[in-house]
């Protein structure tokens, strides 16, 4: 035996110790683990080194040898990988600390399963990534460290989090909960970001507010998109997706690629619908399906009378049907009896009329109608109608996220200019405040909070500075807070009032175009149509109409646009509003160019007043 020092001291020693000398004591209650286990464990020792010692006591019973009482994995372990690299376990030395009596020495082999110390969740996703790093699945991590697979797939995602906010959860700044939240941002600069306004601010920094900031631009699988196309089709098509391990969510992340299947699925069931007669099929938002019905005269199906036998049958199945508990097969039954007697629709009803198709919010492609057009009603003048018999499919409504970020793109640009006019602000507030304007009516919404004012998606648009409010530190209202505003003048009372008014002016339905009548505001002053904030979010029929309407047939040669999908089309006129050189290879004139320039959606227009009225 050979063996660098012998224990009969009263206090702990650490000593280096042949690995032919060390045994499993007793006193380590672990069972026996799995050899795989055993095989991980080594490869990370060869790794990364013993990054624990082991813990033994010189038992009477087995004289010259060391009994290890806590570190029973990694003694086996270093054993096999020992005897991997050819080494003698006589010659081959591990440090073990050795226990002056048997009680310390139980203690030590209780200790070892009740009282080991965590990492730092800090040093534990730093340790995990250098594993993974190597090569290591989170499988082989967690039976290395004695960690559940899932706890390890959490760490490993936390490890691909910026070192800026690494380091804040190491000092202590962030909670390991709200360095979750973290990991659902979509890029390193977001998340750089997001933690620049934690750190900052006192309020709003809870996970899932953190959590709902990031994922603002991804889409979850609660949306009815989302529910209609399925994970497998999106992932299918080169959908990208973020999961969020810390609570289960999946968010996707191409909603461009989204839009696109949802479009084919809808496109397939107009061609459907279409093919069974009727003479159009319109696919829209489903909360637009009342506004699209409007002025429309609503088709019934024609009843027809049941067999005596079924009708019997229905008479008696809706007579139980308030006193009794149906089977499925009797419900069944019923409906499919309701359904036949309800009856069907006349061929001059499908030749004059059509459907709406939305998704509805269980992510099915729900039926609306049918409804007949005014100038489609049997004996309606025939003036206009073409002898060809084509089908016209109407254009696919606008996504309602987008004229939602429309309506606030306008909105600010009013904002802006409202922000300038200082008197004009002052009369609208005293008028309001006046008492004389319905309260469901404002025309500021009067708050002390801030409200949004920027998109949903803001790609192209910039918020303008000067509905910006100034850094200052936000502290108590006292008197003395109150002696220094009011002692800055009345300028800046007025620029104060001016800039937080503009911010508060609402879309009014009467009032906010009156005052865009007088403002002039140019929404292209602060927003510009890029692909993932407009162009990829509207149907390709509205992008075929815009190539048509802003680039002349003329100047198109040699650019092929009708062939490709929506996202290059999305791209091709994406850099048609922004790159100079890009026009200047098609060929535009001056006035092509400033068409361009100025060229606004309908959405972002304000509607005409019949009286303007005095500047």
């Amino acid at each position: 035996m050979s063996q660098t020092a012998t224990a009969h001291d009263d206090s702990p020693v650490t000593v280096l110790t042949p690995l032919a000398d060390c045994y499993v004591h007793s006193l380590n209650t672990r069972t026996e683990p799995p050899s795989a286990e055993i095989e991980t464990l080594a490869d990370c020792i060869a790794d990364l080194g013993l990054l624990q010692n082991l813990a033994g006591w010189f038992d009477p019973a087995k004289p010259g040898k060391v009994g290890i009482v806590a570190g029973g994995r990694r003694l086996r372990a270093m054993i096999l990988l020992a005897s991997r690299e050819g080494r003698s376990p006589d010659e081959t030395r591990v440090p073990v600390k050795l226990a002056p009596d048997e009680g310390t020495a139980r203690i030590w082999a209780s200790a070892e399963n009740t009282a080991r110390a965590a990492l730092h969740p800090a040093d534990e996703v730093r340790a995990y990534g250098r594993m993974a790093g190597s090569g290591y699945d989170a499988n082989a991590i967690a039976r290395s460290f004695g960690v559940s697979e899932r706890h390890v797939r959490q760490r490993l995602k936390l490890a691909q989090l910026p070192q800026p906010v690494l380091g804040a959860l190491r000092e202590g700044k962030i909670s390991l909960d709200q360095a979750g939240a973290f990991t659902v941002a979509t890029s390193p600069e977001a998340a750089e970001a997001e933690l620049q306004r934690v750190l900052a601010s006192q309020w709003g920094n809870g996970a899932a507010e953190i959590r709902g900031r990031l994922s603002r631009a991804s889409i979850g699988m609660h949306d009815p998109r989302a529910k209609l196309v399925g994970l497998d089709a999106y992932r299918a098509a080169g959908g990208t997706v973020l999961e969020d391990l810390f609570t289960d969510q999946v968010q996707l992340l191409d909603e461009a690629i989204l839009d696109e299947l949802v479009e084919r699925r809808l496109s397939d069931a107009v061609d459907f619908n279409l093919a069974r007669g009727w003479k159009w099929v319109e696919a829209i938002e489903g909360s637009d399906r009342f506004d699209a019905q409007r002025n429309m005269e609503r088709i019934w199906p024609q009843p027809i009378e049941l067999p005596e036998a079924d009708a019997l049958e229905l008479a008696e199945l809706r007579d139980r049907a308030g006193e009794e508990e149906f089977t499925e097969a009797e419900i069944e039954r019923m409906y499919e009896l309701e359904e036949r007697e309800a009856g069907d629709y006349s061929d001059e009803d499908r030749a004059t009329s059509g459907l709406f198709l939305y998704v509805g919010q269980d992510g099915k492609i729900e039926t609306h109608g049918p409804y007949r057009r005014r100038e489609d009603a049997p004996g309606a003048a025939d003036a206009g109608e073409s002898g060809g018999g084509a089908v016209k499919v109407e254009a696919k409504a606008l996504p309602n996220n987008l004229l939602e970020d429309l309506a606030k793109i306008r909105l600010a640009a009013l904002q802006r200019r409202a922000a300038a006019q200082t008197e004009l602000m002052l009369d609208i507030l005293a008028w309001q405040l006046s008492g004389g304007v319905r309260p469901y009516e404002r025309v500021l919404g009067i708050s002390v909070d801030r409200p949004s004012i920027a998109p949903e998606k803001p790609e192209g648009f910039e918020l303008p500075g000067s509905l910006v409010d100034p850094e200052a530190s936000v502290e108590s209202a006292t008197p003395e807070r109150f002696a220094e505003f009011r002692a800055l003048g009345k300028k800046q009372r007025n620029e104060v009032l001016t800039r937080a008014l503009g911010r508060l002016l609402m879309p009014h339905s009467d009032m906010a175009p009156w005052i865009a009548a007088q403002l002039t505001p140019d929404p292209r002053q602060i927003w510009t149509p890029t692909a993932a904030g407009y162009l990829g979010r509207l149907p390709v029929p509205v992008l075929d109409r815009l190539w048509a309407e802003l680039v002349p047939e003329d100047r198109r040669e040699g650019l092929e646009f009708d062939g490709k999908k929506k996202g290059e089309k999305a791209k091709i006129l994406e850099r048609l509003f922004n790159e100079a050189d890009f026009r200047e290879a098609l060929g535009l004139s001056r006035d092509m160019n400033a068409r361009i320039d100025a060229w606004l959606p309908e959405q972002l227009q304000w509607p005409s007043v019949g009286d303007e009225g005095d500047d």
